[in-house]
C-alpha cells in the first residue's frame, strides 16, 4: 500500500492521506461506543506511561479544537489553550497551584516548562498568562510571569516568578530575567542578569506575528499525524447533564 500511494499524484495522495485519517477517527469513536454498551471504559483509563492531557482534581485542560498538543507534551491542571496555538514534544505546562492561560497563535516549543505558583512574594498574579501570536523558545523556563502579546521569548530563557513582558518586547536566547522584572514594551532585553539592549524595530515586532502565523501552518502538518485531541466533547456533555438535571431533554 506504501508503495502506491507513493506512486499517486500529490492531489490524489492528500485525499488517501485524509481518507485514512477519517477511518482512524472512525475506528476510535465505535471502540469508545462499543465500551460504553458492555458498561467498559476502558478508554478513560488513567494508568498509562504518560499522560498528554492530566486532571488534578478539579482542575481540568480545556483545549481549542484547533490547538495542537504534541503526544509528548505534558498539560497538567488549570490550562486553558486557545485558538490555534501549539503546545510542541517534550514540553511542560504544570497549573497545579494556579492558572495557565495561553492565548490565539501563541506557541509554546520544544522543552518549554510553564509553571505557577500559589502566590507572589511581590503582590503580582502568581498565575501564568501568554497572550496572542506570542513566541516561546526551546527550553525556555516560564516561573508565574505574564507574557503580553506579540512578544518572543528565546530559546533557554528563563523568567522568573511575577514578571511582565509587555508588548512586542524581545528575550535574547538564554537571558536570565530575575524574578520581578518589568520590561516595557517593544524593548530587547538580554544577558544573566537580563538587561536592556536596544528598542524593538517595527519590522521585528512584524516578524513576531508572521512567524507566529507560520508556527501555526506548521503545527497543521503534525496535527495531520496524530487523532485530534481537545476538550470540546467534554464541555458538551457537561452541558447536555447539566441539561438532563434542569428537565430538558435534547430534542428541544
Amino acid at each position: 500500500m506504501g508503495g502506491l500511494i507513493l506512486e499517486l499524484p500529490p492531489m490524489l495522495k492528500r485525499v488517501v492521506h485524509l481518507f485514512g485519517l477519517a477511518v482512524r477517527e472512525t475506528g476510535q469513536a465505535l471502540d469508545r461506543a462499543g465500551c460504553r454498551l458492555q458498561d467498559k471504559f476502558i478508554f478513560e483509563e488513567k494508568i498509562s506511561r504518560h499522560r498528554q492531557i492530566m486532571n488534578l482534581f478539579d482542575r481540568h485542560p480545556h483545549l481549542s479544537v484547533d490547538s495542537f498538543v504534541a503526544p509528548s507534551a505534558s498539560v497538567i491542571g488549570d490550562v486553558m489553550v486557545a485558538d490555534r496555538s501549539s503546545i510542541w514534544y517534550n514540553s511542560v505546562l504544570r497549573a497545579d497551584l494556579n492558572s495557565i492561560r495561553i492565548g490565539s497563535y501563541t506557541n509554546i516549543q520544544d522543552r518549554a516548562v510553564i509553571l505557577t505558583a500559589k502566590d507572589n512574594p511581590h503582590g503580582l498574579s502568581a498565575a501564568v498568562q501568554i497572550g496572542d501570536y506570542v513566541t516561546i523558545g526551546q527550553g525556555a523556563l516560564l516561573h508565574a510571569c505574564q507574557i503580553h502579546r506579540e512578544s518572543m521569548i528565546g530559546m533557554g530563557a528563563v523568567i522568573g516568578e511575577g514578571c511582565i513582558i509587555e508588548e512586542g518586547a524581545i528575550i535574547g536566547a538564554g537571558a536570565v530575567v530575575p524574578a520581578g522584572t518589568r520590561v516595557p514594551s517593544m524593548e530587547y532585553w538580554a544577558g544573566n542578569p537580563a538587561k536592556y539592549v536596544r528598542k524593538v524595530t517595527k519590522e521585528e515586532k512584524g516578524y513576531i506575528t508572521t512567524f507566529a502565523e507560520n508556527y501555526y501552518a506548521t503545527s497543521l502538518k503534525h496535527r495531520e499525524e496524530f487523532l485530534p485531541y481537545s476538550t470540546a466533547y467534554i464541555d458538551l456533555e457537561q452541558l447536555q447533564k447539566r441539561a438532563t438535571r434542569l428537565g430538558f431533554s435534547s430534542s428541544s
